[in-house]
């Protein structure tokens, strides 16, 4: 498989900062809210762009640990001493909220529409889904993109074995395992 050469632009400096939505801005607070909210917003669809092409960046194979650290530190602003293997993936990066010695293996999707809280010295195996949202059960109403978020919280010193699936409004005490392959229900 041919390695592809990765872009070392800085994404941001084609999307001003005021382009997009932030934690603070109204559309964000929407969004974390837990009422139902229009994903394809202008502000929220342009931030998804940005962490997407900060994940692309992450998974690229040719770059140093600097540099991923980098763009780590801009991806996950809410996350201290993570560890990540790539791939990574999340919708946001900025809901994603990790206290210190915090391992992701590889695979690991975060669909952080809603804030996803995981306490220090926990351990995410690989291919493992953490969904923060939910979509309607109306056809019409999921077509045209509404969505809405509910937080997870996940416990300090937890293990969660490999291709787990973490739903909305799920909460894992401190100190649990999950076994692989297992669903957490909200």
């Amino acid at each position: 498989m041919p390695v592809v050469a990765c872009c070392r632009d800085d994404f941001s400096s084609h999307l001003p900062i005021m382009a997009r939505a932030t934690p603070q801005h109204p559309l964000w607070q929407a969004m974390l809210s837990g009422s139902w909210y229009q994903t394809r917003a202008k502000g929220l669809a342009q931030a998804r762009a940005y962490a997407k092409e900060l994940c692309w960046q992450f998974n690229c194979s040719d770059l140093s640990e600097t540099e991923r650290d980098g763009i780590l530190a801009r991806l996950l602003p809410n996350a201290r001493n993570i560890q990540l293997s790539p791939p990574f993936y999340c919708d946001y990066g900025a809901n994603i909220h990790a206290g210190s010695n915090v391992s992701l293996a590889g695979g690991v999707t975060i669909l952080d529409a809603g804030e996803v809280h995981i306490g220090a010295n926990t351990r995410v195996g690989a291919g493992v889904v953490v969904c923060a949202l939910h979509h309607p059960l109306d056809a019409k109403r999921r077509n045209l993109g509404w969505q809405r978020s509910e937080p997870i919280f996940i416990g300090s010193n937890v293990e969660i074995g490999n291709n787990v699936t973490i739903l909305p409004g799920a909460r894992i005490p401190d100190g649990s395992v999950i076994t692989d392959n297992s669903v957490v229900r909200g």
